[in-house]
């Protein structure tokens, strides 16, 4: 089946009558955000960078936007309207266009695909987007942004996780291999297995092997105390082991590595301040020189 022009990229998702369109030159705060935005973070850097640029040399490619009820609504060039913003502009060159709210949103990922600006929860969400709000099917929106079915498929399945999960991704603190192998984990145990990749720094094949060996020790173990200890392991951050001896005594083990490590259990376990925590215990115990 041939590609739709859509996916071909933003010049076949713009109306016919753009090209014989003029740039006019908008009142920078005449323009509001585009609601269809998929991307939600753009660094500070990014913007600086941007923002010496056009204090240079101008706005160099105008804007896309739409008209709305209070003025215009960008639809593309988020990074070139913040800059120009922040260089000062009072006015930004800016191309008029009619288009549908999911025009809107088509123009906005596609432009954002094709610089690779969006991170894989972003990507996702927008595909959603597509899907609920539009009614679209999953082979629909693959054909609008020129990719495989499958990996849009791969892409809407990251928002199955947990949310912390989900957020530790968009951040950055964990890649979409990490994701994509903490869904083979049960939704309870998803953010104990991602806090533990940050932690110990764990490549994707390192979690797989976590992963495989806990349940190899799982099918080993016998007793009540499995479900116990990842409760207290998912609270703590790291992962614990209860013993538990004939007359009911016991222990709870919890291994450290560092003194920020057994700060961050403390944190957990009590909500206290990490901050708070850590100042008591170089108090306590203070490193020996």
């Amino acid at each position: 089946m041939p590609r739709k022009a859509l996916g071909r990229g933003l010049d076949a998702l713009l109306p016919e009558d753009t090209a014989a369109a003029t740039v006019k030159l908008l009142p920078v705060e005449s323009i509001s955000k585009n609601p269809y935005q998929p991307r939600h973070k753009i660094s500070d850097d990014e913007i600086a960078e941007l923002v010496e640029s056009i204090k240079s040399k101008g706005v160099l490619q105008p804007v896309l936007v739409r008209e709305s009820d209070t003025g215009y609504e960008l639809v593309a060039g988020e990074r070139r309207w913040l800059a120009a913003r922040k260089a000062g502009l009072d006015r930004i060159p800016a191309l008029v266009i009619r288009v549908s709210d999911r025009e809107a949103l088509e123009i906005a990922l596609i432009e954002n695909l094709q610089r690779h600006d969006l991170n894989p929860v972003e990507e996702a969400i927008a595909y959603r987007r597509l899907m609920d709000e539009f009614g679209l099917t999953q082979q629909e929106v693959a054909e609008k942004v020129a990719k495989d079915r499958s990996t849009v498929a791969n892409r809407l399945r990251l928002l199955n996780l947990h949310p912390n999960v989900i957020e530790m991704l968009a951040s950055g603190d964990i890649t979409e291999g990490h994701a994509r192998t903490l869904l083979r984990v049960p939704y309870d145990k998803q953010s104990y297995y991602a806090r533990l990749v940050v932690e110990r720094g764990l490549s994707v094949r390192e979690l797989e092997r976590l992963l495989q060996s806990s349940q190899k020790k799982r099918k080993k173990l016998e007793g009540p105390f499995n479900d116990v200890e990842l409760l207290v392991a998912e609270k703590a951050g790291l992962a614990a082991r209860i013993k538990i001896g004939r007359k009911g005594r016991g222990k709870i083990e919890l291994k450290f590595k560092n003194i920020e490590q057994l700060a961050r259990i403390i944190s957990n376990l009590t909500g206290e301040d990490l901050a708070s925590v850590m100042e008591k215990l170089k108090v306590a115990a203070p490193t020996s020189k």
